[in-house]
């Protein structure tokens, strides 16, 4: 459904713009190329795998710790008067729901960090697009995903890798303290 629409929106912009040269008036680009490949993408992709790592660690040592909790009051249980396990209880159903908690808050923080960074190499590249767009006097940029086949002499994504390591080199995620 999608790719027929792009067609359709091709041949609908090819109707009003006249005959179209192909080497001159359309341009292919690969994306997620263009991201995987650039110096701020491997960057990212880096950070966000090292974060994940983190949260996975965290995750383990505090199910461990409750597990272990766990373990130490049912070893407890015939010690304690059956109010004061069940508070135990509760207590501890209350630090795990807690934990719970924490995590899926730091996971929601690091998906957010990820997104701005990624947004932030999405708004370098766009002007870059438009540049060579305009350098190239092209009247339509595909991406690649969008298209069966293309003339390998229309894909600019290597110039847009090229372009991209030299304005954004790198990368940070930075996580949000609020």
């Amino acid at each position: 459904m999608k790719k027929s629409f792009i067609i359709a929106a091709i041949a609908f912009v090819m109707g009003f713009s006249g005959p179209v040269n192909a080497a001159e008036d359309v341009l292919i680009v690969n994306l997620q190329y263009v991201v995987s490949q650039s110096k701020s993408g491997v960057s990212l992709r880096k950070q966000s795998e090292a974060l994940n790592k983190e949260v996975i660690d965290l995750r383990d040592e505090v199910s461990k710790d409750l597990q272990a909790k766990g373990k130490k009051l049912e070893e407890d249980k015939t010690l304690l008067a059956p109010e004061v396990f069940q508070e135990r209880v509760t207590a501890l159903q209350t630090e795990a729901e807690s934990k719970q908690q924490e995590l899926q808050t730091k996971v929601q923080k690091i998906q957010e960090a990820i997104q701005r960074a990624s947004s932030s190499i999405d708004s370098v590249m766009s002007p870059i697009l438009t540049e060579i767009v305009n350098e190239k006097g092209a009247k339509i940029l595909l991406d690649r995903q969008a298209i069966l086949f293309g003339d390998p002499k229309l894909d600019i994504s290597a110039e847009v890798v090229k372009r991209l390591n030299k304005r954004l080199p790198d990368i940070k995620v930075t996580i949000s303290d609020e």
